[in-house]
């Protein structure tokens, strides 16, 4: 019998544990996601915007008379140049063969920090044909002084300095294969009047602006071994389950019935610090007996007078506090 008890216990404890391995397994496999998204990159485009120019000269000594300067030659020094001539190429491209409409303008400004003054303007202008080159107007600094002056007689502030703000716009709108491209592109451009340690020049950057875009589809991918371990889980959690029902069934039934000194130690245990055991205890004459509900109203009983909990054993577990001629006394 005590073998086939031990048993029982070991496999009862085989079943828990397997029972928390399933649980934590079936966690873990329901906070792994079971579909996984996928970026699909189906068509690239780039619009590019190059802007160009050539600074006129006045004689000059420093570039030995040259006449012409080009970008990357050096600085385009304000009081050796008479006009500087730009011109805007602007390019779009597709990874995939499209069919393309570009709508452009063009806006430019003479700008200082409490003014803006509309220089020119080219309207909206439509075309399915690549590369688009634009002529700007000269940027003539004598010219533009005239006009500083001007509005800053008329709005009563000087300006120390001021810049040329050209700002195009490019609406592209392409058909291809693989859906429509729309995409909106303004590349501006800022020609500066400044003073720098080279000395007074004019500063042309950022003649190079691009801005890329692209068609994408978002797929969606089922895990096939994450709803496998999932059922799996599944499985195992029903396994351990019923192992653990059946094993804690079997171990109740057969695990012996408790003996009543064992149960009488359970019940005391709370209280075995206020116990006190005798064989036999004679009682005060003419005393009063209150029979008490329960082993707990004995020790609050207990606490509440400050005296001991007399136990006997024989010939039927009792316990007793006693207060002069008041016993209070529960038999288990």
């Amino acid at each position: 019998m005590k073998n086939v008890i031990r048993r029982l216990k070991i496999l009862l404890g085989f079943f828990i544990l397997l029972t928390f391995i399933s649980i934590l397994t079936l966690a873990i496999t329901h906070q792994t996601p079971i579909e996984a998204k996928r970026i699909i990159t189906l068509c690239t485009y780039r619009s590019k915007a190059t802007y160009d120019y050539t600074a006129i000269l006045k004689p000059n000594l420093i570039y030995n008379n040259k006449t012409l300067l080009r970008p990357g030659e050096g600085p385009i020094y304000t009081k050796i140049t008479k006009e500087v001539n730009l011109t805007l190429t602007y390019n779009f491209e597709a990874s995939l063969q499209a069919q393309t409409e570009i709508t452009y303008s063009l806006k430019a400004n003479l700008k200082t920090s409490t003014w803006t003054y509309p220089l020119y303007s080219i309207p909206p202008t439509k075309t399915s044909y690549t590369p688009i080159t634009i002529k700007l107007n000269p940027i003539n600094k004598a010219e533009l002084d005239t006009i500083k002056n001007k509005l800053d007689s008329e709005t009563g502030v000087t300006s120390t300095q001021y810049v040329v703000e050209i700002s195009p716009t490019f609406s592209i709108k392409a058909n291809t294969s693989e859906g429509i491209i729309n995409q909106v592109f303004n590349p501006v451009l800022t020609v500066k009047f400044t003073k720098t340690e080279q000395g007074e020049v004019i500063l042309i950057e950022d003649l190079i602006q691009t801005k890329s875009g692209a068609i994408r589809r978002t797929e969606t991918d089922i895990l096939e071994d994450v709803i496998n371990q999932r059922y799996a889980s599944y499985a195992l959690s029903a396994a351990s389950t019923v192992g653990l029902a059946v094993s804690a069934f079997l171990y109740v039934r057969r695990r012996p019935p408790e003996s009543p000194e064992r149960k009488l130690e359970k019940m005391l245990s709370p209280y075995k610090d206020f116990i006190i055991e005798t064989v036999q205890h004679s009682l005060p004459r003419e005393s009063k007996i209150v029979n008490v509900d329960s082993i707990k109203d004995i020790g609050k009983t207990s606490e509440i007078l400050a005296k001991p909990i007399l136990l006997t054993r024989k010939p039927k577990p009792t316990l007793m506090v006693i207060d002069q001629n008041v016993i209070y006394k529960y038999e288990i």
